[in-house]
């Protein structure tokens, strides 16, 4: 298996959005019950496009690709913030999605995909990186946790009758 990590670009749009489209079903599936409803809706496979489309080209974001023998088989998007928070200085790197296509996970393309994120952050001067994993997805935890990352907060959430 040879996979090669680079930078995306706009050819590559459509390979991210069937990726983004996949976790979508699986965060869905993971989500508490009671939430997540708007993961269970359909995409509008334009609309995300668009969004990657301008992701790619915008200064703030970084989107990288892992090809497996020529064929993008998962990516990750970071975004920097320009504000800080209680617990991070700014600027720092939001990691927004890390999608790798089912079939292909458990090879080491997450954790490939995050060591160059963090490469391309401190390249920026910036030294803090998050992410946010939901409590349901433990492969993503134990991959996070394998590669050095911290719990900082646990978010919670109750849903009230309406």
């Amino acid at each position: 298996m040879n996979v090669t990590i680079r930078h995306a670009n706009e050819a590559d749009v459509e390979a991210i959005v069937r990726l983004y489209a996949e976790a979508t079903k699986l965060m869905y599936e993971l989500s508490p019950e009671g939430f997540g409803k708007r993961l269970g809706e359909p995409l509008d496979l334009d609309e995300e496009k668009e969004n990657f489309s301008k992701a790619v080209d915008d200064e703030k974001s970084v989107i990288l690709v892992a090809e497996v023998d020529g064929k993008v088989e998962g990516f990750v998007m970071g975004v920097i913030e320009e504000f800080a928070d209680d617990l991070l200085d700014s600027p720092y790197m939001t990691v927004q999605y890390i999608c790798v296509d089912e079939k292909q996970r458990k090879r080491g393309i997450g954790k490939a995909l995050m060591v160059e994120l963090e490469k391309c952050t401190t390249e920026r001067g910036i030294t803090n990186l998050d992410l946010i994993v939901w409590n349901g997805n433990k492969p993503a935890q134990s991959l996070f946790g394998k590669t050095g990352y911290i719990p900082l907060e646990i978010r919670m959430g109750k849903k009230l009758k309406g």
